[in-house]
């Protein structure tokens, strides 16, 4: 401005041409500023992220944020730029992922960002493939992770609530979320990085009105600096967040319109498009590609400018992530298998859509939706709708929605347009059908083959885990709860103690007080009597009764009694005054006599096991016990590994991103499997059950009943070599078949 009044106010061709310049600076400035804004246009400089009441702007510019949950521990470094890419064709220019604050912080104030926890990676990855990041801090997750992401650590500190106004929890809580955004500090919009939204607290419907002012008060005074909008989401949010969406369809449920009552100057966000999880001992259940389309088209339609599903691609609870009762494979039914390849039809359905509101975008956002009832026609004659709706956006684009569970013919400009149950159709100003939310008639569904890698059985050897060893023990009168001991890092933890048999009965009847999601394995002098488990997706006290067989042991001797205590996830529903244990957690009876509180027979507690503190599933600590070649020996015998090698000489595509690996478990029974080091996670072979109600939660059906509820289990390909791959098992229940486990690829077929 400056130069230009210098200038002389005498007309020269110098100033004309200047002037020329100047006016076609300012168009060109123009168009931009009022075209959708990528990552790709702002990469690597400042940029200032800010929001009205109809979007988020980009340096003031309303964007059309379509998102995607990708958890990058439940993925691996090498999966990363591949599921990056996938998301960037399908229609996303947005990734979305929580922070997990157990896998960076799993002892007090010793951080780890490598491996899977690799997050600034991941954002790089995410910012070479030209998409936002929405970071989702929390630092409770829920995310039917390993308890909702808190480190069990924080169990021990004396007077903490969670999730609450309380000193302890908040001193905790600021402290890492203060750490993860210097960390992050890089990556913000305001360094040219991809992160433009952030969020603190998680799906918090609490009473304590002061815990929510809190946070509000960290994002207003210390979290400022960070120059983005942060949100809080299905729950309470404080003032100086955006309140967003969770659910299945936020327009039907009335989301949509309670937002516009009680924060008309704040945009609509959908953070979570629900796919849902799978449980153990369920069958799989599905969300129709129907369903979800209806509900993403809706959401647009009724005015949102922020769609995140989740997930997109769910991944897998690799390691001990999951929680409790959840399966390894995480959320598979939604846009990305858990294994990389596209879950069609909805991958290609919702492909189209995204791509086309990315072309409406400008006109969308450039007005709020007008929302007209339709005429149906009722059989007889045509009445005014109640459920079926036309959104308008002139000049170009109508969304026509039947929320109805029937087949209507819906009045639209005169034109008589057939809508099946709960459908939206996308029209141009023409009536042109642009897109059908039902119909993926031209999309292959059936996308994918399995093919065997490893040709016969594996080449098994088998090492029993004793039952007793030289590790150190902790010893009490009582049995400790098992997270005091273990601090969540081994999910394995011996009690033993002499006991003597006052009878010796076939129906010998333990009780023991314990937790869901919990098993338990009883030894008596090192033989193996039986198991108890609970894989329920909860938390909560329990009594464990189960029957052993005495009869071959002689009354009034003493023996050893041992138990193995496996915790089967640490349940994510964490709230105030709340905390999960896992173990035995009170008494426990052999019938009538109570095995406490003898000062001549204490507890001893040996946290996890001797094949964990060797690392017999690498390299190194292989070589470190005495395996048996003879491995038919360790069939059926609990407590026993199993390791083999195989090459990767059958292959049908060198891609294993795009065509990967999976270990088939046919012939185990549950445990959890090492490739090259690398813990798979729990695999169990687990009979599925249908149900005979609807399935939970967005969710329309169930398949593969009575069929295991997780059968195949993906192997990253950045842990896998072309030849002489480690595989070791180690089978807590007994395998019955372990020669045939199979090494398969699943390939997508064009």
């Amino acid at each position: 401005m400056t130069r230009i009044q210098a200038f002389s106010t005498k007309p020269s061709n110098t100033r004309m041409h200047w002037l020329l310049l100047i006016y076609v600076c300012l168009g060109f400035l123009t168009y931009v500023v009022t075209s959708p804004v990528t990552y790709e246009n702002v990469r690597g400089t400042p940029y200032n992220v800010s929001y009205d009441p109809r979007a988020i702007t980009i340096n003031g510019v309303r964007t059309m944020l379509i998102s995607g949950a990708i958890h990058y521990p439940r993925s691996t470094p090498g999966m990363w730029p591949y599921i990056m890419k996938m998301a960037k064709n399908q229609g996303l220019n947005t990734v979305q992922t929580y922070v997990f604050w157990n896998i960076h912080e799993q002892k007090p104030g010793v951080f780890d960002f490598s491996g899977r926890a690799n997050l600034s990676q991941f954002l790089q990855d995410a910012a070479d493939a030209g998409l936002f990041v929405n970071l989702r801090i929390g630092p409770y997750v829920c995310a039917e992770w390993n308890y909702g992401g808190l480190p069990a650590w924080l169990n021990q500190i004396p007077n903490i609530s969670f999730r609450s106004n309380n000193d302890p929890w908040k001193t905790a809580m600021r402290t890492f979320v203060m750490k993860i955004i210097e960390y992050v500090n890089p990556y913000l919009a305001k360094n040219g990085g991809p992160i433009i939204l952030a969020q603190i607290e998680n799906e918090y419907n609490g009473n304590d009105q002061a815990y929510v002012d809190w946070c509000g008060s960290l994002v207003t005074n210390e979290l400022s600096s960070t120059q983005i909008p942060w949100i809080m989401c299905n729950g309470h949010a404080a003032n100086s967040t955006i309140e967003t969406c969770n659910s299945c369809n936020c327009l039907d449920d009335g989301w949509i319109d309670s937002h516009h009552k009680n924060s008309p100057d704040k945009p609509m966000l959908f953070t979570e498009n629900e796919g849902w999880f799978q449980q153990w001992g369920d069958a799989f259940a599905i969300r129709t590609t129907a369903d979800v389309a209806y509900s993403v088209a809706e959401w647009f339609a009724g005015g949102g400018s922020y769609h995140s599903y989740y997930m997109w691609h769910g991944g897998n609870n690799y390691g001990r992530t999951a929680a409790s009762g959840i399966t390894t494979i995480y959320a598979d039914d939604v846009l990305l298998h858990a294994d990389g390849t596209p879950n069609e039809p909805k991958y290609t359905q919702l492909s189209r859509l995204q791509h086309l509101i990315s072309n409406y975008a400008q006109v969308l956002l450039s007005q709020n939706s007008t929302r007209t009832p339709l005429p149906y026609w009722d059989g007889q004659k045509w009445s005014t709708g109640t459920q079926q709706f036309v959104y308008s956006y002139p000049p170009s684009l109508h969304f026509i929605s039947n929320q109805n569970d029937n087949t209507f013919g819906v009045l639209f400009r005169n034109k008589n347009i057939s809508m099946t149950g709960h459908s939206v159709r996308i029209f141009d100003d023409n009536l042109n059908l642009l897109w059908d939310s039902t119909n993926v008639s031209d999309i292959r569904s059936d996308n994918t083959e399995i093919f065997p890698i490893v040709i016969g059985p594996l080449e098994w050897r088998t090492w029993s885990e004793p039952v007793t060893s030289n590790l150190p023990v902790l010893t009490s009168l009582y049995p400790t709860e098992q997270l005091k001991i273990t601090n969540d890092e081994t999910i394995y933890l011996w009690y033993r103690r002499n006991v003597t048999l006052t009878q010796t009965q076939s129906h010998t009847l333990v009780r023991v007080e314990t937790r869901k999601a919990n098993a338990l394995l009883f030894f008596l002098s090192g033989e193996y009597l039986g198991e108890f488990d609970n894989h329920d997706h909860s938390q909560g006290s329990l009594t464990a009764t189960i029957s052993l067989d005495l009869s071959a042991f002689k009354p009034n001797q003493q023996y050893l009694f041992e138990i193995l205590s496996i915790s089967l996830g640490i349940d994510n529903g964490i709230w105030e005054n709340n905390f999960d244990y896992k173990g035995i957690v009170g008494n426990i009876w052999l019938n009538d006599q109570l095995l406490v509180n003898d000062e001549t027979n204490l507890w001893e507690h040996q946290k996890g096991l001797i094949g964990e503190y060797f690392q017999i599933y690498t390299e190194q600590g292989s070589s470190k016990v005495e395996w048996n070649t003879q491995w038919t020996k360790g069939i059926n015998k609990p407590i026993t590994w199993f390791q083999a090698r195989f090459n990767l000489d059958h292959i049908v595509r060198e891609d294993l991103n795009v065509n990967p690996i999976l270990l088939d478990a046919r012939g185990l029974n549950r445990g959890h499997a090492f490739i090259n080091g690398n813990d798979l996670g729990l695999y169990w072979l687990l009979q599925g059950v249908c149900h005979d109600s609807t399935p939970c939660c967005c969710q329309q059906a169930q398949i593969n009943c009575l069929e295991p509820t997780q059968r195949y289990y993906h192997i990253p390909s950045d842990w896998l070599m072309p030849e002489n791959n480690l595989l070791t098992i180690f089978d807590d229940l007994g395998a019955p078949s372990p020669g045939s486990v199979g090494i398969v690829q699943r390939v997508v077929v064009a």
